[in-house]
């Protein structure tokens, strides 16, 4: 596995971000449901797969569907074990150009936007994408933590960081407030357990809703809520105190598809 068109595949194993030898920041794809969803894309002209790597069986299969210019890697079981860092059942992985991020235009005429100042876990960040595109988020405004285009995250969010406008900024602050501005008639609400939180089911979202949802550990900081119009908080039972933000947030976005 001399070729250098492997070593983006090399020991992805907690592995950030990946690394073409001349086309720079890529993403991988494990798995054959989004392998063949970059695939799709790729023949759409909407993202450059570079290279798609599997078992040897699947050679046949999958060469017919590759986008015009993607490589066509193959190895062995053992082979794609020792080259990614640890047991590989999947069959198929595919190394896609990291796309450009969508124009910040694109996110100020959201109607129903979502806004992420910091989360930490990856999984959670990906589960929170993929919420966003089921529901008809128009776009998500990402702050600190991990990249939409971790192999964890894509692989949780079933590809939504290429299927919905996201833009990753280390403070998505002004992003929001040049938002409302663009929308007079916009609300920005916090998914926030303070004293004066409204039940999230008597909400009823306006024309131009953006939701906050805070950090995993301690939610969203006075800074973060003194942005927000108003905050939601979903009722507990059996002596529960909260969810998991992406579980929260799920619900929250259902309440914004109208």
């Amino acid at each position: 596995m001399s070729d250098p068109e492997f070593l983006p595949y090399h020991h992805l194993h907690g592995a950030k971000t990946a690394l073409h030898p001349e086309l720079g920041p890529c993403f991988i794809c494990e798995g054959r449901f989004l392998v063949e969803s970059a695939l799709e894309a790729g023949r759409e002209g909407k993202l450059r797969v570079i290279s798609l790597l599997c078992l040897a069986n699947l050679e046949a299969e999958f060469a017919p569907r590759l986008p015009e210019g993607t490589r066509l890697l193959t190895a062995s079981k053992a082979e794609l074990s020792e080259l990614l860092g640890f047991a590989f059942h999947r069959g198929v992985l595919c190394c896609v150009a990291v796309p450009p991020e969508p124009a910040e235009e694109v996110v100020l005429a959201a109607r129903r936007l979502v806004v992420l100042p910091h989360v930490d876990n990856v999984e959670n960040l990906g589960l929170l994408l993929r919420s966003a595109a089921a529901l008809g988020m128009d776009a998500v405004v990402a702050g600190r933590g991990p990249s939409p285009f971790e192999r964890r995250s894509l692989r949780v969010s079933m590809g939504a960081a290429w299927k919905l406008p996201v833009l990753q900024r280390e403070d998505p602050g002004p992003v929001l407030e040049a938002w409302r501005s663009a929308h007079p008639d916009s609300e920005i609400v916090g998914a926030a357990l303070t004293p004066s939180a409204q039940d999230a089911r008597l909400w009823q979202p306006a024309s131009h809703c953006a939701l906050v949802l805070g950090p995993e550990a301690y939610g969203l900081d006075e800074a973060w809520l003194q942005r927000c119009d108003r905050t939601m908080a979903i009722p507990m039972a059996m002596g529960m105190d909260s969810l998991n933000v992406a579980a929260a947030g799920a619900i929250l976005m259902f309440k914004m598809m109208a």
